[in-house]
């Protein structure tokens, strides 16, 4: 397939930093001058910053200085913006199931299924965390089988009506051989995320998406696979109370009054969050037409994702403490309060 290309703007704004005098600009003598400047971004409508083999989101600062009769000087510097995904929403919380069955035929024989269940502990992770998986495994065939998950990331670019998709593998946990006729479980196996892109959702020419991808690897035949699709996002994990209170202590737990807007602000005891470069590197953004003029300065960039260091799992909640926080927020007895605006967090590299 050609390679397909429609470029997007979201914003450019151009601005002199250097006053003019009259009809003639002013004349920079000899030696080092510095001005100040800024630019306002807009609050929404912002895609996360990407970089891919087929297409990019990049967000990028240019300043350029005219000189008379020879070839001006540009200079480049990009910088990571951030759309929020909050995977505190509750429709983060809730885990992924799926499960799959293949059977094998051995000329007129027909062996036993193999089958896989597996679930996460929720749909929603930030980069830094990690993935629990709980998975059963059944080998009802006569070869040995292994189960490995991996991390998998699905790209696509859509332009001028075609469509490119590009499949990546990140991390990957690899488990213990089921023997034949056998079973075998993982009991909140992990799987760490990598500093990777969040979940791109909400720009019409390129889409991120991740799953968890369960195989069963069998010798002489088609692997079993399914897909246990979640969202990275660009929150850490902060759960409620009554999700992760110890055994016993269900009863003594209260919910917090309701949220309103006219509640007092409190200060935030969250920590600032914290940022990784980009697992895949950085890449040259001097890639456009520059109409002859020089370019000077370092124009490599590596993204910057939110990413949490020192990760430690939160302790297990059981599924009938999250259907009953679920009905809390129903029945109107718990309310969570609502996401400030979604302003980007521009990183300079």
């Amino acid at each position: 397939m050609a390679p397909c290309y429609q470029p997007m703007c979201y914003s450019r704004v151009t601005r002199g930093v250097v006053p003019e005098a009259g009809d003639s600009r002013e004349v920079l003598s000899e030696g080092q001058h510095k001005f100040n400047f800024s630019f306002q971004l807009p609050t929404s409508g912002l895609s996360t910053s990407f970089e891919g083999k087929y297409g990019s989101i990049r967000y990028w600062l240019k300043a350029e200085m005219e000189k008379p009769w020879t070839f001006n000087h540009k200079t480049k510097r990009a910088f990571t913006v951030i759309s929020p995904i909050n995977i505190n929403r509750m429709e983060y919380l809730v885990p992924v199931e799926n499960s799959g069955e293949k059977q094998l035929c051995c000329w007129c024989c027909m062996a036993g299924p193999i089958t896989i269940t597996a679930r996460t502990d929720r749909k929603g992770y930030c980069p830094g965390e990690s993935i629990a998986i709980t998975a059963d495994f059944e080998n009802g065939s006569g070869r040995t089988v292994v189960p490995h998950a991996t991390l998998h990331q699905t790209q696509m670019f859509l332009a001028g009506g075609k469509a490119r998709s590009r499949r990546l593998d990140f991390t990957r946990v690899t488990g213990l051989a089921v023997q034949p006729r056998r079973t075998a479980s993982w009991d909140a196996q992990l799987l760490k995320i990598p500093a990777v892109s969040p979940s791109i959702l909400n720009c019409c020419l390129i889409r991120v998406d991740y799953s968890v991808r369960l195989t069963l690897q069998i010798p002489g035949a088609y692997n079993l696979s399914l897909d246990l699709p979640v969202v990275i996002g660009t929150s850490p994990l902060r759960l409620p109370r009554l999700l992760v209170a110890p055994p016993g202590e269900e009863e003594l737990e209260t919910f917090p009054p309701p949220y309103h807007e006219s509640s007092p602000a409190t200060p935030l005891s969250e920590p600032p969050p914290t940022y990784a470069e980009c697992i895949e590197g950085s890449v040259d953004i001097d890639d456009e037409e520059e109409d002859g003029a020089e370019m000077v300065g370092d124009t490599r960039f590596t993204p910057m994702f939110p990413y949490v260091h020192n990760y430690q799992p939160p302790p297990a909640y059981s599924e009938a403490r999250l259907v009953a926080f679920l009905e809390e927020i129903k029945e109107g007895n718990y309310e969570l309060k609502p996401e400030p605006a979604a302003l980007p967090y521009p990183t300079f590299r």
